[in-house]
């Protein structure tokens, strides 16, 4: 039977797509001697596929015996047509969900991806097990992306990972249309939602994207998304009555911690941390800085410790990350990183995470928190809490959004132009950075305001009233996401104070009215002590 989190013993290596119960390794090479792999697609010409095909395509192609609960509720609902919204914590196999789903259609699933890095993990993994899968993104050489539109002109049964501005151009567009694709997966969906905690614009040109290639089923799929977040994607990318599938946030092998700590006595508190655990570990930090002081500072304390973040050389960051993932026992190694590193990392024997400073909100910090202990062994999470933290945060958000003021200029600047305008002329105009008014010609499309061209050039879809009107509207939202945003940190001020379990106020934030203590966080042993 299936671990305390619904994954087998023995499951170590499996990925974020094979969360199940693998078959002992003796029966499935019996199995692999008697019968071929079956082949893809729909069970027959015409006839849909059933959750029992889900299940064997699992068995078969997968190593995978059981599906969980709320992979097989998913599945069901997408295999009768149902578009979907599958909110399934990390190491809780939601990828699976889409692929079981991809492979039973006779036409090419397109699947958008916020990473590069991430698409190469998956592809690798799928390519691994023999089934078909292409990459479409920026990365790619002329006769790579050659081929990989040929494979999906075939027109047969094929995921299409890509990211939404990869999806803009219109040689992609016009070979998904020609192979008939119409599934579309849009992974790390809270990408999409403005209350999110990592929005990310190019998602809002999906539900566009979706008209336009005629794409009637929709999944949207994540790890981390509390009610409201869930219904901002459901309007974004306009889910048809979905069916929802929400599983608790926190997985029960994560034995959760937290320790308030003040200035330079949290590095003390840390390395003493680091000598009592057992590693492989994550130390997550909110500041490439922090990243090179903590890192450095623990390889002179001869710690063999990796570092990571954006700033990094992309040959050095790839070389730590292989360096991590194949350390091992003695050897094994703590990576110091940013919120750079980690998603979609399959490393299953991830025995803590630190969070050195504090992260954004709490959906960032639950999705972290679940890189660990993704072979359901216990593992710990750790948060070292400074209130001076989220002062960081606060700067950054300030930087990060559009200001109302950016939004009026951009808006009359454009309803100004007599044809439509590219974002860097548009910026020059309105005097408002480009990252800000990229940001905003998004927003004003999603709102129906705006038109977008092929050629990337916005223009107004309305009167300059009704522009510069619609505009003011949106500013008020605005106000609403910083509101939001010091909501969502003063969230995690309230989780390091409460004295409550703290899987209770983790599940609580995600929307459950009565959650459970779980008996072994730091606060539950308190109050056994």
């Amino acid at each position: 039977e299936a671990g305390e989190d619904g994954e087998s013993e023995g499951s170590a290596g499996a990925s974020e797509g094979e969360e199940g119960e693998p078959k002992p390794k003796k029966r499935r090479r019996r199995r692999r001697r008697r019968s071929k792999k079956p082949p893809l697609g729909p069970p027959a010409e015409g006839e849909p596929a059933t959750l029992k095909d889900a299940r064997a395509l699992a068995r078969e192609r997968f190593g995978i015996n059981r599906l969980r609960p709320e992979q097989s509720r998913a599945l069901e609902g997408v295999l009768a047509g149902k578009d979907a919204l599958v909110v399934l914590p990390t190491g809780y196999g939601k990828s699976l969900v889409y692929q079981l789903a991809a492979y039973l259609r006779p036409t090419p699933t397109l699947v958008i991806s916020p990473l590069i890095a991430l698409m190469q993990d998956q592809q690798k993994k799928l390519q691994e097990k023999g089934l078909p899968v292409v990459r479409l993104d920026s990365t790619l050489l002329v006769g790579e992306r050659r081929d990989a539109l040929a494979k999906i002109r075939e027109g047969k049964p094929l995921i299409v990972l890509t990211t939404p501005e990869t999806l803009q151009r219109e040689e992609t567009q016009e070979v998904l249309r020609e192979a008939g694709a119409n599934l579309l997966c849009v992974d790390e969906a809270h990408c999409i939602s403005e209350w999110g905690h990592d929005f990310r614009p190019a998602y809002l040109r999906l539900i566009e994207t979706r008209k336009e290639l005629g794409l009637t089923q929709v999944i949207a799929l994540t790890a981390t998304a509390p009610p409201q977040v869930q219904e901002d994607i459901s309007i974004r990318l306009n889910l048809e009555d979905p069916i929802v599938v929400v599983a608790p946030p926190h997985r029960k092998n994560l034995r959760l911690g937290c320790e308030i700590v003040h200035g330079d006595v949290k590095f003390d508190v840390m390395a003493k941390l680091l000598k009592r655990l057992k590693p492989p570990g994550i130390v997550y930090c909110s500041t490439t800085r922090a990243v090179d002081q903590i890192g450095n500072a623990l390889k002179r304390a001869q710690l063999r410790a990796e570092l990571y973040h954006g700033k990094l050389p992309k040959k050095e960051r790839m070389a730590a990350q292989k360096r991590f993932m194949k350390s091992k026992g003695r050897k094994s190694k703590i990576m110091v990183a940013t919120s750079a590193f980690g998603m979609g990392i399959d490393k299953s024997d991830i025995r803590y995470i630190i969070h050195y400073q504090s992260p954004a909100s709490l959906e960032q910090y639950v999705q972290e928190a679940g890189r660990a202990g993704r072979d359901g062994k216990q593992s710990r999470c750790i948060l070292l809490f400074d209130p001076k933290d989220l002062e960081i945060h606060e700067r950054l958000q300030a930087s990060s959004r559009p200001s109302p003021a950016q939004l009026r200029r951009v808006a009359e600047a454009l309803a100004e132009w007599t044809e439509p305008v590219g974002v860097k002329a548009l910026a020059l105009s309105a005097q408002a950075p480009m990252s800000a008014t990229g940001v905003i010609c998004s927003e004003l499309t999603a709102a129906g305001l705006v038109e977008r061209d092929g050629k990337r050039r916005y223009s107004p879809a309305t009167d300059k009233a009704m522009l510069v009107a619609g505009a003011a509207a949106l500013s008020v939202s605005y106000a609403t996401q910083a509101e939001e945003d010091d909501k969502r940190l003063k969230a995690l001020l309230h989780y390091a104070e409460s004295e409550e379990c703290r899987s209770s106020f983790i599940r609580r934030w995600f929307g459950e009215e009565d959650p459970p203590a779980c008996g072994k966080c730091d606060r539950c042993r308190e109050a056994k002590a």
